[in-house]
């Protein structure tokens, strides 16, 4: 009479058979994909970071870099430089290691006479109490070594180490990890506390820290949805061809997304929770009216009823859920974008598989286990008279006029809300905060003078333009400009390089930096850095000498006040130097910006898309103003609420 005419009711063997054999490339996909724990990919959502990476890793070509703190008590001590040395010769003695720079295996330009000459920073043997003491307070007090090498407090100092190696395998990176903390392993004690970072530690951190989760997230939500759904259904039968069907979607999505050309990442990974969660409600939905269809009638004609009443308001739920997470495909963030995209592939498969092969297997598991559809004593057609849902929708349309009042009244205090969000990305955030990755960054922030390293770049426009005393000294007079502002916690430029090169030359102890007062004596200082491939000036300039850089450090300060700090040095670099020096923050500021401007915009952009597209496709399915406008409003109420909440426990 009313049998179904889906062909997957219809002939559910034939049709699920077809389906396993299609399923084979996506089964095969899903064990090929992997994670995406390269840090690259989290820091490209958080632009200060990146320029931060970006600016080291431009002196440093395709080397890897290994820092190391040693916290003590005692770092200026002989004990300490005993210590500091043992760990930069163990360190020698890696394979692939290029260079070492430590306090101990680390020169400083010093004058000899009337000549410029190197000399270690500590020198070996027996050091004497008055050397120890001038030694740290050159540390804690020359720019080009507090908060580099030496925490401002004397208690942290850092050991960086260079390699050329081959890491481009998780095996590879894990057996570097492994090598270097088994090397590290002896020096590690209460006295001296070591920690280390490095890009490809984080990966394999990273990795780790994602297995831990998933080894404890899954057989938790397991356990609350076998719960949930048990006690929803109550048959056990009903719950294994549940769970079965759920398993299968959740095998072949990876699979899914891995042909569409995604690939897993921090950033949506939380995407396949939140698609198994959708795909159980689909379930969830169908199983109960098919369980309420007259048990009577033909299997054909109870798919049929049960059709019926799920199929639309499903279709609608993925329209709505899919317009959802289509809005963040007009992000220029491409991680939001990928997730919006990703979404709604995942979504498509979602409804295809529940309304088609689904079916199958359903039709299937019913033929096998019947008492699956069959109502014991507590039969859901029967009215929940004392149910706590149905009273409260009682009250609530009893009360209508008060509650869309209360609904309403939540909008401005939301707007509000909204306004005081955090919008700031910050990659060191994905990681756990006992990870000893973020515990080493954080410290670096607190102690060392911060993580964020941006720049401004003075184009003379000729090569050796920069070595014009005149350009030096508006350059110092920028640098001492956001000194002054109290917004950095450190400055470098290549006029102080120039000036503290002109003090050792003088021989002046006074901490004064000032520059040479000739061009000879300047051409004479250039001369002597380049011979000595002096790292400092690599980081200082280009190499043509045409363009020089002014570094800027900030500890992890909200985007706007950092903004705003960067926003008033390139104003007064402006107005100080002439027409001909271009001022540029391409380096640091711009991409700030744009970051900062990609989030707000994604953001905003994606809720009115969303707010438009979702009215217009209930318009069209309901053909009523008054319905979708109701839908409409409902679904914000929530949203104000949870505005309101993120903004109050950020």
């Amino acid at each position: 009479m009313n049998a179904s005419r889906n062909p997957f009711v219809l002939f559910p063997g034939w049709l699920f058979a077809v389906f396993l054999l299609g399923s084979i490339p996506i089964i095969w996909q899903t064990t090929q994909v992997s994670i995406d724990t390269d840090p690259l990919t989290l820091l490209e959502s958080d632009k200060r970071h990146l320029e931060t990476y970006d600016r080291i890793q431009s002196f440093l070509s395709d080397d890897t870099v290994v820092v190391i703190s040693v916290e003590s008590d005692q770092i200026f001590s002989q004990a300490g430089f005993d210590q500091i040395r043992a760990i930069s010769n163990a360190l020698g003695q890696q394979p692939g290691l290029v260079d070492v720079k430590s306090l101990t295996h680390s020169v400083k330009p010093v004058r000899r006479g009337f000549a410029l000459a190197w000399e270690p920073f500590v020198p070996a043997g027996y050091l004497s109490e008055d050397q120890i003491i001038a030694i740290r307070q050159f540390s804690v007090t020359h720019p080009l070594v507090r908060n580099i090498m030496v925490s401002p407090d004397g208690r942290i100092t850092l050991i960086t180490a260079t390699y050329k190696r081959d890491l481009s395998t998780p095996a590879l990176r894990q057996a570097f990890r492994d090598e270097t903390s088994q090397l590290l392993a002896p020096f590690d004690s209460p006295d001296y506390r070591i920690r280390t970072i490095s890009i490809p530690f984080i990966a394999e951190e990273i990795s780790e820290s994602f297995l831990r989760d998933l080894k404890l997230v899954l057989p938790v939500t397991a356990l609350v949805i076998l719960l949930v759904i048990g006690l929803t259904l109550r048959s056990f039968p009903c719950l294994v061809l549940l769970l079965l069907s759920e398993v299968t979607l959740v095998a072949m999505l990876p699979g899914v997304l891995g042909l569409a050309g995604f690939s897993l990442s921090p950033y949506n990974l939380l995407l396949l929770p939140l698609l198994g969660a959708i795909n159980l409600t689909v379930l969830t939905h169908q199983l109960t009216a098919l369980r309420k269809t007259d048990a009577a009638l033909p299997m054909d004609e109870r798919f049929a009823a049960m059709l019926r009443v799920v199929f639309r308001p499903s279709l609608f739920a993925a329209i709505t859920t899919a317009i959802g997470l289509g809005s963040l495909a007009v992000s220029g963030v491409s991680q939001v974008r990928d997730f919006g995209i990703s979404g709604i592939i995942g979504i498509t498969f979602i409804f295809a598989w529940n309304f088609g092969p689904g079916l199958s297997f359903l039709r299937l598991g019913c033929r096998f286990f019947p008492s699956a559809i069959q109502l014991g004593t507590n039969d859901l057609r029967q009215p929940e008279g004392d149910s706590l849902f149905r009273r409260l929708g009682q009250a609530a349309m009893a009360k209508r006029w008060p509650a869309v009042v209360a609904i309403t009244t939540l909008l401005l205090p939301a707007l509000y809300a909204a306004g005081q969000l955090n919008l700031d990305i910050r990659a060191i955030r994905f990681l756990a905060p006992d990870s000893p990755t973020r515990q080493m960054a954080e410290m670096i922030d607190a102690r060392m003078g911060g993580i964020n390293i941006v720049q401004l770049d003075f184009d003379t426009g000729k090569p050796n333009g920069i070595n014009r005393l005149d350009f030096l000294r508006r350059m110092q007079a920028v640098q001492a400009f956001a000194e002054d502002t109290g917004g950095f916690s450190s400055t470098y430029s290549y006029a102080s390089l120039m000036a503290m090169m002109n003090s050792i030359g003088e021989g002046d102890d006074s901490g004064t930096l000032k520059l040479p007062s000739n061009s000879l004596k300047l051409n004479l200082f250039v001369v002597l850095l380049k011979t000595t491939n002096y790292p400092f000036l690599q980081a200082l300039s280009d190499d043509t000498q045409q363009t020089a850089h002014l570094v800027l450090r900030t500890t992890d300060v909200p985007s706007r006040e950092f903004v705003q700090l960067l926003e008033s040095v390139e104003q007064r670099a402006k107005e100080i130097m002439p027409e001909e020096v271009g001022v540029s923050a391409q380096a640091g500021l711009h991409t700030v910006l744009k970051a900062d401007k990609e989030i707000v915009d994604a953001q905003l952009g994606s809720l009115i898309v969303t707010l438009i597209a979702m009215f217009t496709t209930m318009l069209l399915l309901w053909r009523s103003w008054f319905l979708a406008a109701i839908a409409l409003g409902i679904s914000l109420g929530p949203l104000c609420l949870l505005a309101i909440i993120a903004a109050w426990f950020q």
